[in-house]
C-alpha cells in the first residue's frame, strides 16, 4: 500500500472507470479538465488521450487544458513525470481558492475515501509533514492548518468523508454548464447523514446519473463499495427541477462492455456509445443495465437514493392500495446488550463453575445466530450467560461479589462504557424479546423466535410486539421474501466484502401489512406456513427460495399483499439478484 492509500484511502482509478468518467464529463477538444486528487496522474493521462481523440489530432496542444492537484508530494512528482503537458501542483485542494485556477469545464476524479473519524488523525499527520501542505493565509503554525477549510467544514455533517467535501468544494471551480464525474463510496446514497450532501447537489447541479455495478467491485484493494456520480452545474432552478436523473445499475462488467485496448480508437467510440445508452431519458431494462429515470424535483434529500438504483418496479411504484405501514408502527426494534467488557459479563459454563456464580445473577444469552439453523432459539442452544445484577442487590458474602472484586482488580470498572454505569457492574434490564434479527447479514435472512427468557447481544436486534398480536404470523412476515428484499435494499454493503449491515432506523421503515388488521383465516395460514418452515434446518436464503415450504410462506404473504403473478416473480427475482450480487462483490 502506498502512502496515499495508507493515509487517505486513495486508490488508483482503473482504466475502465477512468474512461467512463471522462466519457460523461469531457465533451469538447477545448475543455479544461481538472483532477483535484490526481494521485500519480492516471486519470489525467487518459484525459489527454480523450482531448486528442476529440480534436482528431494527436498533435493539438493540451498544455493549457489539463490541471491536477494532489496532497502527496511523491504522487505529485510521479504525475508530473507521467503527464508533463499538464499543470500539476502539490497542494491541498480543500483549502485552495477558485482564483488559483481558470474556470474548469470538466472535473473528474477519484477523491479520497477517508471516513470522518480519520480526518482528525490526518490533520495531526499534516502537522508533522508540512511539505505536503501549503500555508493558508497568515497561518504559519502547522498544527493550526486544517485539512478542510472552516467554511467548507461547516457545510456538511461531521460524519461526512473527504469525498463529500471534494464534491462540494469543486462547485466553485466549475463553469456554468460544466460537468463533474467522480467515483465515490456509495454509502452517502442511503445514510441519514448523507442528506446534507444530497440537498447540496439538488441545489447546485443537474444530477445526470448515479451508476453502480451489480456484478463487480471497481477497487479490489478497498474495503468499500463505490458508485459514479455525474453532475452538471446549473444555477437555473427550473432546469434543475425538470432534469431527468438516471439511476443506473450495470449488469455486465465494464471490461466486457469496453473490450478494446487503451490505445484502440474503437474504445473511445464504445465509451461514448455506453454513455448515451446510460442516459436514455426513460426507464428501461436490458442486458447491459437497469435504468430508473426520475424527475429531479421528485428526489428528496432525506430519501434513500440507493433504493431507486436497486429496487424492482414493485417497490418503485406508488402502491397506497396495499395499505402497507412501517414496522415501527406496531413493533419496537432495540439492539441487545453493550457491556463494554464481554469477557467479564458473558459467562461460559466453565466460568460459572469456577466462580460458583449464583443463578439469580445470570441469564441465558443469545450472543450470535451463527450456528443457529432453526426458526426457534431455546436456552439449551446458547453457549453463554450474561451477568445481570440489579443495582440494589445485597451482594455481601456471595460468589458474585468476589467475581466483581476480581473484575475491579483487572480494571474492568474503569473502561469507558462500564464507568458510566452506577454501579458499573449492573447492566440495564432488558425484558426478553419474542423475536431477534442479526445486524449483519451474509447469506441468510431470518428472524427466529426466542423461546424462553433469553438475553441478546448488541450484534442482534430484539423485536418487541404487543402481547395481543398473533406472534407466529408476525414471525412469518419477518421471514418472508418481501421482508428480506426490503432489508436488502435499505441496508448497506459498506466494506466491500458483501456483508449487509442494517441500522435499526432502516429496519423500522420496512413496509409490511398491519398484523392488527389481518383476518382470522389470514393469520391461520401464516401461522401454518411458519410452523412447517420452522420444522427443518434452514439453508441460505438464495438456496431456500424455491423449496416448497418456503414458497408456501411467501405465497401466503403475497396473497396478503394482493400481488399479481408478475409482481411475485419480480420480488423473488430481485431478492435472488441482490443476494447473488453481494456474493459476487465478495469474490
Amino acid at each position: 500500500m502506498n502512502s496515499s492509500q495508507d493515509a487517505l484511502s486513495q486508490f488508483e482509478t482503473p482504466l475502465d472507470v477512468a474512461d467512463l468518467l471522462l466519457g460523461f464529463a469531457v465533451r469538447r477538444p477545448a475543455d479544461r479538465v481538472l483532477d483535484p486528487s490526481c494521485g500519480e496522474g492516471v486519470v489525467l493521462e487518459r484525459a489527454a488521450a480523450w482531448l486528442h481523440w476529440l480534436s482528431a489530432s494527436p498533435r493539438d496542444p493540451v498544455a493549457d487544458l489539463l490541471y491536477g492537484v494532489d496532497l502527496d508530494p511523491l504522487a505529485t512528482e510521479a504525475a508530473i513525470r507521467r503527464v508533463p503537458e499538464a499543470q500539476i501542483s502539490n497542494r491541498n485542494f480543500l483549502t485552495l481558492t477558485p482564483d488559483a485556477l481558470p474556470q474548469i469545464d470538466a472535473i473528474i476524479g477519484n477523491p479520497p475515501y477517508t471516513r470522518a473519524e480519520r480526518i482528525g488523525a490526518l490533520e495531526e499527520e499534516q502537522a508533522r509533514q508540512m511539505p505536503m501542505f501549503p500555508e493558508v493565509g497568515s497561518v504559519t503554525d502547522p498544527a493550526k492548518i486544517p485539512l478542510i477549510s472552516p467554511r467548507l467544514a461547516a457545510m456538511l455533517s461531521g460524519r461526512s468523508g473527504l469525498h463529500a467535501y471534494f464534491l462540494v468544494h469543486s462547485t466553485d471551480f466549475l463553469a456554468e454548464g460544466g460537468r463533474l464525474a467522480f467515483v465515490v463510496p456509495n454509502s452517502w446514497l442511503d445514510v441519514a447523514y448523507g442528506a446534507e450532501l444530497k440537498q447540496y447537489l439538488l441545489d447546485h447541479y443537474r444530477i445526470m446519473a448515479v451508476v453502480e455495478s451489480a456484478v463487480e467491485r471497481w477497487f479490489d484493494e478497498a474495503w468499500i463499495n463505490t458508485c459514479l456520480i455525474v453532475l452538471q452545474k446549473c444555477t437555473n432552478l427550473a432546469r434543475r427541477q425538470g432534469n431527468l436523473v438516471n439511476l443506473v445499475r450495470l449488469k455486465q462488467p465494464l471490461r466486457q462492455i469496453l473490450p478494446f485496448a487503451a490505445n484502440n480508437q474503437h474504445r473511445f467510440v464504445a465509451v461514448e456509445r455506453l454513455v448515451r445508452h446510460l442516459l436514455p431519458g426513460q426507464s428501461l431494462s436490458n442486458d447491459i443495465a437497469d435504468i430508473h429515470v426520475r424527475e429531479q424535483q421528485a428526489l428528496r434529500a432525506e430519501d434513500k437514493w440507493g433504493m431507486g438504483l436497486r429496487a424492482p418496479l414493485i417497490l418503485r411504484q406508488h402502491r397506497d392500495h396495499l395499505n402497507l405501514i412501517p414496522l415501527k408502527s406496531w413493533a419496537v426494534v432495540q439492539r441487545g446488550y453493550t457491556t463494554g467488557a464481554n469477557e467479564f459479563f458473558y459467562l461460559s459454563d466453565e466460568m460459572v463453575q469456577e466462580w460458583g456464580i449464583e443463578e439469580d445473577y445470570r441469564r441465558p444469552l443469545c450472543k450470535s445466530l451463527r450456528g443457529v439453523d432453526h426458526l426457534r432459539v431455546t436456552p439449551e442452544q446458547t453457549q453463554f450467560q450474561v451477568l445481570l445484577i440489579p443495582p440494589e442487590a445485597e451482594l455481601a458474602g456471595t460468589a458474585v461479589a468476589r467475581y466483581i472484586e476480581w473484575g475491579e482488580e483487572q480494571g474492568i470498572h474503569k473502561r469507558r462504557t462500564c464507568a458510566v454505569r452506577d454501579p458499573w457492574y449492573s447492566l440495564p434490564l432488558q425484558p426478553p424479546a419474542p423475536l431477534v434479527m442479526p445486524k449483519g447479514i451474509w447469506h441468510r435472512h431470518f428472524a427466529p423466535l426466542l423461546d424462553g427468557d433469553l438475553a441478546v447481544d448488541q450484534q442482534l436486534y430484539q423485536i418487541y410486539v404487543a402481547d395481543y398480536l398473533p406472534l407466529t404470523s408476525v414471525a412469518a412476515l419477518l421471514n418472508s421474501a418481501w421482508f428480506a428484499l426490503q432489508v436488502e435494499l435499505r441496508g448497506r454493503v459498506s466494506f466491500g466484502k458483501g456483508l449487509l449491515w442494517v441500522a435499526a432506523y432502516e429496519l423500522e421503515e420496512v413496509q409490511l401489512p398491519d398484523p392488527r388488521r389481518m383476518l382470522e383465516e389470514q393469520v391461520q395460514r401464516l401461522e401454518e406456513a411458519f410452523s412447517h418452515l420452522a420444522m427443518r434446518p434452514l439453508g441460505g436464503t438464495f438456496e431456500d427460495l424455491t423449496r416448497p415450504d418456503r414458497r408456501a410462506l411467501d405465497e401466503a404473504v403475497f396473497d396478503l399483499l394482493g400481488f399479481s403473478a408478475q409482481e411475485r416473480a419480480d420480488t423473488l427475482k430481485s431478492l435472488a439478484e441482490r443476494l447473488a450480487s453481494r456474493r459476487q462483490m465478495a469474490m
